[in-house]
C-alpha cells in the first residue's frame, strides 16, 4: 500500500519544543483542508521533552525546561539525539482507514526499510508488549524499531485521528549525520510511503505561518495546555 502523493518539508530550522509542536499541528490542519498527505522532518538544537496528550505533568516533579504536551498520544519522549518527523494523512487516504496498529506498522516498516538500506541495523519489535510507563525510548511496544546491535529501542511514534484524518509524530535516534533533515535516506523512506513525493511548496510553507503562531500562542506555550500547574 502506498499513498499516491506525499508532500515533504525538510525543515532545517532549530525551533523550541512549543514551536515544533505548533508547526506540526498547523501542517495537520493544512492536510485536513487540502486532502494531500504531508511529512516534515526536523532536528533539535538542544535537549527537549514532549509528552503525550493524556500525560499528566506537575511542575513540582521536574526542572525546567518543562515538557510540552503533544497533540498526539503516547508517552514521554526525550529529544536531542533524534530525528523527529510528522506524517499527516488525509481522511480519504487508504492508510487513514487502517487500524492504529496497522498504520503504525505500515509507517515503521517503511522507516525500517529505508534505514536498513542506509546500513543502519534495525528490526521491528513484533512481540505483543504490555503497556509501560516512563520515557518512551526505554519501553518498546509492538512495531517499534530496535537496534540489532544493542537490542535497544531507537524508533517510536504516536498518532491521533481527527475528522477522519490522521497525524503521526515519530522519533528515531540515529548517528548525527543521519539525523540531519536533509539526510539521503529520507528519500527512500518517502518512496516506500508514496508513489510520488514532492517538496512542500513555498506557498504552502508560508501559509503555515499564521496558524503556527496561533497554536503556539494559545496552545503549546501555555500552562493550561501543557498542564504545568500542580
Amino acid at each position: 500500500m502506498k499513498l499516491p502523493l506525499i508532500q515533504f518539508w525538510r525543515d532545517t530550522r532549530f525551533l523550541s519544543a512549543p514551536e515544533q509542536m505548533a508547526v506540526d499541528q498547523a501542517l495537520f490542519e493544512q492536510t485536513l483542508g487540502s486532502g494531500v498527505a504531508s511529512a516534515r522532518f526536523y532536528g533539535w538544537s538542544e535537549p527537549a521533552t514532549t509528552v503525550g496528550y493524556f500525560h499528566q505533568f506537575q511542575t513540582g516533579s521536574s526542572l525546567p525546561p518543562y515538557p510540552v504536551r503533544r497533540y498526539t498520544g503516547g508517552g514521554l519522549v526525550e529529544h536531542g539525539e533524534d530525528l523527529t518527523f510528522v506524517i499527516t494523512l488525509p481522511r480519504d487516504s487508504a492508510p487513514a482507514h487502517l487500524t492504529g496498529e496497522e498504520r503504525y506498522r505500515w509507517i515503521h516498516e517503511a522507516l525500517a526499510g529505508a534505514l536498513v538500506e542506509a546500513e543502519v541495523p534495525v528490526v521491528l519489535e513484533s512481540a505483543p508488549s504490555p503497556s509501560a510507563t516512563g520515557p518512551c525510548f526505554t519501553n518498546a511496544v509492538t512495531w517499534d524499531l530496535l537496534s540489532t546491535k544493542t537490542g535497544k529501542k531507537i524508533g517510536g511514534g504516536a498518532q491521533r485521528r481527527s475528522s477522519g484524518a490522521v497525524i503521526h509524530q515519530g522519533s528515531v535516534r540515529l548517528p548525527e549525520s543521519l539525523r540531519d533533515p536533509e539526510a539521503d535516506w529520507i528519500d527512500s523512506f518517502l518512496s516506500l510511503l508514496a508513489t510520488r513525493s514532492e517538496p512542500l511548496s513555498e506557498k504552502k510553507v508560508e501559509a503555515l505561518r499564521a496558524p503556527t503562531m496561533e497554536f503556539l500562542t494559545h496552545r503549546f506555550s501555555t500552562e493550561s495546555w501543557n498542564r504545568w500547574a500542580s
